[in-house]
């Protein structure tokens, strides 16, 4: 944390994965400092040998936690907010339906969308262990608040996609965010926590 530049981030980063040993300690049973943490190859967080799985993300002071005993998952939330060059962004790294559909959109819809499909992406590639290193052209979502969440393909293969659920979440006004696990048809449970029992900064 100490590397990160900005306070905020920096402050963010610390709070959340304080939260994170907090929740996991819980699930076991032990205090947060027993908890031992190592990576997969490619840098995703596990704690090996406990059954649990759980993802963290966190954007502008909100954060979002996922924990389940079933199977890899990965999440990500994100600020909705209007960037100049989202088409352009949409055209180099979303598919080519991905980048027709958002196009289409009024300027109204259009950052939620974006943020729809990319928190959608980033969720299956925390998930599956790549990151963003995969490539997000090589995932399509579905998107539309009308449609079901899913993966539409998954690098070209349509039946690796429906093995997968995807959760749309809006954890609260103005944030748009995503879990992916790879089991189909779940059902999530969801709290909303307001960490008042944490000391405050003084």
């Amino acid at each position: 944390a100490m590397r990160m530049r900005s306070l905020e981030v920096r402050e963010q980063a610390i709070v959340s994965r304080a939260v994170l040993r907090l929740f996991l300690s819980g699930y076991l049973g032990v205090t947060p400092l027993q908890l031992q943490f190592s990576t997969t190859g490619m840098g995703k967080p596990m704690l090996q040998g406990t059954g649990l799985h759980f993802n963290l993300s966190h954007s502008h002071g909100i954060g979002l936690l996922a924990i389940t005993r079933v199977a890899e998952i990965g999440v990500d939330i994100e600020k909705i907010r209007h960037m100049e060059n989202m088409l352009f962004l949409a055209q180099r790294f979303f598919s080519p339906w991905e980048s027709q559909y958002l196009g289409s959109q009024d300027g109204v819809d259009l950052g939620a969308v974006f943020f729809q499909a990319w928190t959608r992406k980033e969720a299956f590639l925390k998930a599956n262990g790549h990151g963003i290193g995969f490539g997000l052209d090589r995932v399509e979502v579905a998107l539309g608040r009308h449609e079901t969440p899913r993966l539409r393909q998954a690098d070209g293969n349509v039946t690796e996609a429906a093995s997968w659920t995807v959760l749309h979440l809006e954890p609260c006004k103005g944030f748009m965010g995503a879990a992916a696990i790879k089991v189909p048809n779940v059902r999530p449970l969801t709290w909303h926590w307001e960490g008042k029992e944490l000391p405050q900064r003084g």
